[in-house]
């Protein structure tokens, strides 16, 4: 041991161990801190990219509203609807393209899928309303293309397509969908469109003993209402 260091203390020793240590290593010290830094940065700049990104989707999905809305004060026959749409589609399509996994992706294609379904073009809204629905389906926008699915299925004239859809939305998403008791009502109306009555009454009757009166006290559902009333003329 060298002379000076015999009267130091424990963690002087240690300290000067430490010291040296780092006079030995500087270079690497510092090249692993430097690495530190620029990946700190790179996470950083990552992170603002990201959300400058989503930033811009959101305020293109927003202008896209805005364009969609636009519509009703349009004369469908005019070249301004003709150009409105042009460029409504065209914006829709960079959204779209960004994944219906993501928010922005998904409404733009719901609005595309209510534009068409405005037009009347109900084949062509069926399929936008279901890729939202395979892409959504475990969150709310699911289950609203699902059912606008059925609908635009129905008004195209293929009922038994519309009445698997309507009984989609009530098995997958079970009786707590907001959209549960009209997806059960639109069921039965079909059922009993289709010359199918016990169907249709299994159905009214299910709709009204599960929201005519429910159990948490809330108001019950139109869809029961409508359905109470319907038993009562196939009685």
């Amino acid at each position: 041991m060298k002379e000076k260091d015999k009267n130091l203390t424990s963690s002087e020793k240690v300290a000067n161990k430490i010291n040296d240590f780092l006079v030995r290593r500087h270079k690497v010290v510092i090249g692993t801190a430097i690495a530190i830094v620029v990946v700190i940065i790179a996470v950083c700049v990552a992170v603002v990219l990201v959300q400058n990104n989503t930033e811009r989707k959101f305020n293109a999905l927003s202008d896209l509203e805005g364009q969609y809305s636009a519509f009703y004060s349009l004369d469908a026959a005019s070249e301004e609807y003709q150009t409105s749409y042009d460029e409504f589609m065209t914006a829709s399509s960079a959204l779209i393209a960004s994944g219906l996994d993501t928010y922005p992706g998904a409404k733009a294609q719901l609005l595309v899928a209510d534009l068409a379904y405005d037009r009347e073009e109900y084949e062509s809204a069926a399929e936008s309303y279901m890729a939202v629905a395979d892409a959504q389906s475990d969150t709310y926008l699911g289950q609203l293309a699902l059912m606008n699915a059925a609908a635009s299925y129905e008004n195209a004239g293929n009922q038994q397509r519309a009445l698997e859809l309507y009984n989609q939305v009530f098995d997958t998403y079970g009786q707590n969908s907001p959209y549960a008791p009209k997806a059960l009502f639109d069921a039965a109306r079909l059922y009993e469109a289709t010359g199918n009555t016990e169907l249709a009454r299994a159905t009214y009757e299910q709709l009204t003993g599960l929201y005519l009166a429910p159990e948490n006290g809330s108001q019950p559902s139109e869809y029961a209402r409508m359905a109470e009333a319907y038993l009562v003329t196939m009685d």
